[in-house]
């Protein structure tokens, strides 16, 4: 086993919040201070073992990899974005799937999640999944060594919420609706040094939590310092990422994250703690954010 700190949020996601010295600013909202001027995507947003498991006895980090695996065509794609790849070529079939399939994973990965997961998934009726996932023929819910293995293996429940439960809970077809409710959205190149939004350990906002797993709801996620997806499910127009719309989703942002927020920024993070105090309720805020799209 080589490999100790695991990433909850990847580092290919957080490269797009670095500054031009590659370093990340993390504000610790339990300390209520900010990390030391030091931080990368590599020393940020992780867990030490967090992937760790094991399996008849002997420690592996077979998961770490694994997620290494699902990673590596979702960062080729997120660097597309950050060269500023025009949104009618990133919005394709392939491109919806690959931000699909990263939220969905994404979602499940949230130490946020940590307190209910073990036990929804022991609760979990497979049997509603019908055959959406397969072994050798049997439908996952009518599959007992299954059944057995969320039963009695910790070990094994950790690999099914990371790599089973997304592809179960979500729905990742791409339809032919999404081409026109799925937008990428980037700050003009005028603006430059503009690096205003954020991100942290609960990046996706979700209009609808129920609605969210069949991409139902509206939802905004950061995917740089400068750019952002959103998705409507009515027509997704064009959007102007102001400095009032900005200021709301940072509030936003900062609110629901568990503990840290990254950015690029200090100062402008110091700003968006400070507009907290007079910002409204944190459905207020969310409720003004999902106006604009």
């Amino acid at each position: 086993m080589s490999s100790i700190n695991h990433h909850y949020v990847p580092q290919l996601y957080l490269r797009g919040f670095v500054a031009e010295s590659g370093r990340v600013q993390v504000f610790d909202k339990k300390l209520n201070s900010f990390k030391k001027d030091k931080q990368t995507p590599r020393t940020t947003l992780f867990e030490k073992h967090r992937n760790t498991i094991f399996r008849e006895g002997v420690p592996t980090d077979a998961l770490e990899k694994l997620y290494g695996t699902i990673e590596s065509p979702q960062g080729q794609f997120f660097d597309l974005i950050r060269k500023g790849i025009p949104s009618d070529e990133l919005i394709s079939k392939e491109g919806i799937y690959l931000l699909k399939s990263f939220i969905a994973f994404q979602f499940w990965r949230m130490p946020i999640l940590d307190p209910i997961a073990e036990e929804y998934i022991k609760n979990l009726d497979l049997t509603k999944f019908d055959d959406k996932i397969t072994l050798n023929g049997i439908n996952i819910g009518n599959c007992d060594e299954i059944k057995v293995l969320i039963e009695t293996d910790q070990g094994f429940r950790h690999y099914f919420r990371s790599f089973i439960l997304p592809l179960l809970t979500f729905d990742l077809r791409v339809y032919e609706d999404d081409l026109k409710s799925w937008k990428v959205h980037h700050v003009s190149p005028d603006e430059n040094g503009w690096n205003n939004l954020l991100t942290g350990d609960n990046p996706i906002l979700f209009e609808d939590l129920i609605k969210m797993f069949g991409f139902n709801s509206k939802f905004i996620m950061p995917l740089s310092n400068n750019r952002l997806i959103t998705y409507s499910p009515s027509v997704n127009s064009e959007m102007d990422l102001s400095p009032l719309f900005t200021t709301y989703l940072a509030m936003a942002v900062y609110n629901q994250c568990e503990r840290y927020v990254v950015g690029t920024n200090r100062e402008y993070m110091a700003q968006v703690k400070a507009f907290m105090t007079s910002s409204g309720t944190p459905a207020d805020l969310r409720a003004e954010v999902f106006k604009y799209i």
